[in-house]
């Protein structure tokens, strides 16, 4: 796994549990970003939010979201192994524009937490 990889886990942790995209921008503490079919709830976050187009990541079949004030630092180790042990999950890595929108979206604000924010700003 490598940073800016799509990875689809199945997070059963959730209150509804489902399939997510999920960025990885950590490898080795295992941080995402989700990628989300709705916009986030409060405003604030919604405003930050990042879109990506089906047509910007081919796996994605509608307009969804990306929130930039947030990384999912809490998704259980054996989710993120059984994603891993099936290649199928593994949607590749983000286009450069798009994680470039992210980059920018993120450098934007100073909502995330501080540590979570300069993982996602550096190299």
């Amino acid at each position: 796994m490598q940073k800016w990889e799509v990875i689809r886990i199945f997070c059963d942790h959730l209150p509804d549990p489902h399939d997510k995209f999920c960025i990885c921008i950590c490898p080795e503490n295992r941080w995402f970003m989700f990628i989300n079919s709705e916009p986030p709830m409060f405003r604030k976050a919604r405003d930050l939010a990042v879109t990506i187009d089906s047509q910007e990541a081919l796996f994605l079949d509608h307009l969804s979201y990306v929130d930039t004030t947030k990384l999912q630092d809490d998704i259980p180790n054996d989710l993120v192994d059984n994603a891993l042990s099936d290649p199928n999950r593994n949607h590749g890595a983000l286009a450069p524009f798009v994680r470039n929108r992210i980059v920018e979206g993120v450098g934007f604000h100073e909502v995330m937490e501080p540590n979570h924010r300069s993982k996602v700003l550096e190299d």
